[in-house]
């Protein structure tokens, strides 16, 4: 059995099983009155798993040694040969853009669009600064040979920050947004390897690195909105995210 036959499976379960909690909450139909509602929290808490699963599943297929990326490489590329598309381009932006889109018609998430603007912002930061920060030391060589910045893909890094912005605005009132922003995320990992432009570890970690950051943004700011003394405006530009804050001393 080769290497392609055994991983392949693995890799979608592991890019799926974002969405598990999503599925389980869909079928059960459970009404989910506030963010103290046990079942929430415990659907946070097992994507909080699942996410440093996830991180920790692609640093093991870089470094363990028990995995060759380049033999994986060589047999998709022998199945899938001269895959040419920039659906991943758009893709990676796309749950945001949906996001947003339902605000402007009106649909309430669950904050305000000003405060979702701030985790977007926040979540983002984290995301390129920790997707660029591993870039830069780790250097690693593409499997085109393009560039040395393979290790992790930024690309699945944004998509599924992405989704997960979009999953926690509005997954809890539209489930089948969740698969939506999710699928899109996992397509836009896998159009990456098959172009040829990412190995197989590099998009596992960069989903991983894209869940966190929103995380981590949601459970910080829901921290510091508690704190009247401390104010925290987004700044939104073209491809540009950050934030003014400002503290009452």
């Amino acid at each position: 059995m080769t290497q392609t036959k055994k991983i392949i499976p693995l890799l979608t379960t592991i890019l799926l099983l974002f969405s598990h909690f999503s599925f389980s909450q869909f079928v059960k139909n459970l009404p989910i009155p506030n963010e103290n509602h046990p079942y929430n929290k415990n659907n946070n808490k097992l994507a909080l798993h699942i996410a440093g699963g996830v991180i920790a599943t692609g640093l093991l297929l870089e470094y363990s040694g028990i995995f060759d990326k380049k033999e994986f490489q060589d047999d998709v590329l022998r199945q899938f040969p001269n895959v040419k598309t920039s659906i991943d381009d758009y893709f990676q932006y796309t749950p945001i853009a949906i996001g947003l889109g339902l605000n402007a018609f009106g649909v309430r998430g669950e904050h305000k669009f000003t405060h979702q603007l701030k985790r977007l912002a926040f979540a983002e930061a984290i995301c390129n600064a920790t997707v660029f920060t591993i870039k830069s030391q780790t250097k690693h060589k593409r499997p085109d040979g393009s560039a040395m910045n393979s290790f992790p893909s930024g690309h699945t890094a944004q998509a599924f920050c992405a989704a997960a912005f979009l999953d926690r605005e509005y997954g809890k009132q539209y489930p089948w947004l969740r698969w939506l922003g999710y699928g899109m995320a996992t397509t836009t990992g896998v159009c990456r390897i098959l172009k040829n432009r990412h190995w197989a570890s590099d998009v596992v970690l960069g989903a991983g690195i894209g869940y966190l950051s929103v995380d981590l943004s949601y459970r910080l700011f829901d921290r510091w909105e508690k704190n009247k003394n401390l104010q925290i405006t987004p700044m939104v530009g073209n491809k540009t995210y950050g934030l003014n804050i400002v503290y009452k001393f």
